[in-house]
């Protein structure tokens, strides 16, 4: 699934409950963004989710990829899309894709937009 057949393709942050930063970063950030994922659980990544028929991914863009260590592609296939609703996020909107195996939050501009999109593609309320 990595062409968007839609068109539905917008950078993003997903919060990625594995991501680890890497310790080439100075040590304050490595320290702040330890102590972010402590306290929230997992660490926002920048990147693009893509929608499509087939289901929904995250990439994690270069920058991201050269802070953290190990991060990889999410893919939800559309067989294992449960639900999705728009959250209300300070600055951002939150769009939380429910999934066989857990949930995926994506925050983004037009998050209640990209909502009501993946609804309306994957036949949910």
């Amino acid at each position: 699934m990595t062409s968007s057949i839609l068109g539905i393709r917008k950078w993003a942050n997903a919060f990625i409950v594995d991501a680890a930063p890497s310790e080439s970063l100075l040590p304050e950030a490595v320290w702040a963004a330890k102590r972010f994922k402590r306290k929230h659980g997992g660490l926002w990544v920048g990147g693009t989710v893509s929608v499509s028929h087939g289901g929904v991914s995250f990439s994690p863009n270069a920058v991201n990829r050269a802070v953290h260590v190990g991060l990889e592609p999410v893919e939800v296939p559309a067989a294992d899309i449960r639900s999705v609703r728009y959250e209300f996020g300070w600055v951002t909107g939150i769009v939380v894709l429910g999934h066989a195996q857990g949930e995926l939050r994506l925050r983004c501009f037009g998050a209640r937009r990209l909502a009501r999109a993946m609804a309306a593609v994957f036949h949910l309320r």
